[in-house]
């Protein structure tokens, strides 16, 4: 009979022991809803697909215009230079023009014999003058070069210093014709391939990126002026 009263007891205390950890559990907030209720609230109608309409998308700065790249005088540097623009996708077409390159030369004429050339060459190394060396040219057997110059007045002021040291030299215009090669680009096209081409080390002198005047830009502005003065009362 006692041992039935504790039984009882004993499962009485069970119970309640049971409904009291259930009921400290289910109140207990976990690590997750801490983390759900850290995170801002959501609103599910301001959300929006990129493909839905009404959404504008920010697009990548362009720039319209016509740039070309060089002069390039060697085509070997130009061939590079086109590689390179290919591997930017980068449509272009090359140009060539011709250039008429004006030069001084500071000479001396014709000697008697090859004997005599180097004698008078010996002599100007005497005097000071290192620059110096044989005509190969045809019509020019046995004559001395004493310089080539861009400026004329540079030339002139060569013959002075040989006539002061008693040399007498003439000077001589030479015209030479030079093929330049162009690379031209047509836009538009994105603003960071233009910052990086105008970075770009072509590998040869004096080549530049540059912006020119986009081939029939001046034919559509002379239109646009003709129309724009145009009379009222003109025939249409």
């Amino acid at each position: 009979m006692k041992l039935l009263k504790w039984s009882l007891a004993f499962l009485v205390l069970a119970n309640i022991g049971l409904w009291m950890w259930a009921m400290w559990y289910k109140d207990m907030p976990g690590e997750e809803d801490e983390t759900l209720n850290a995170l801002p609230a959501l609103s599910p109608y301001k959300m929006r697909l990129l493909s839905e309409p009404g959404v504008n998308l920010v697009p990548r700065k362009t720039l319209a215009g016509c740039y070309r790249i060089g002069p390039f005088v060697d085509s070997d540097q130009t061939v590079k230079a086109a590689a390179i623009l290919h591997e930017q996708r980068l449509g272009f077409t090359q140009r060539d023009e011709e250039q008429k390159v004006v030069t001084y030369r500071v000479y001396l004429p014709p000697l008697a014999s090859r004997e005599a050339v180097e004698k008078q060459r010996q002599e100007l190394t005497r005097l000071g003058f290192s620059d110096h060396a044989v005509i190969l040219e045809e019509g020019w057997h046995n004559a001395i070069s004493l310089g080539l110059f861009s400026i004329p007045a540079n030339a002139e002021h060569r013959v002075r210093e040989l006539a002061a040291k008693g040399v007498t030299a003439k000077v001589q215009s030479l015209t030479q014709t030079r093929l330049l090669h162009w690379l031209e680009i047509t836009g538009p096209f994105l603003a960071e391939t233009l910052s990086r081409l105008k970075e770009m080390d072509w590998d040869a002198k004096d080549v530049q990126l540059s912006e020119f005047v986009c081939p029939g830009a001046n034919t559509a502005a002379s239109k646009e002026v003709s129309s724009a003065t145009k009379p009222d009362n003109a025939p249409h």
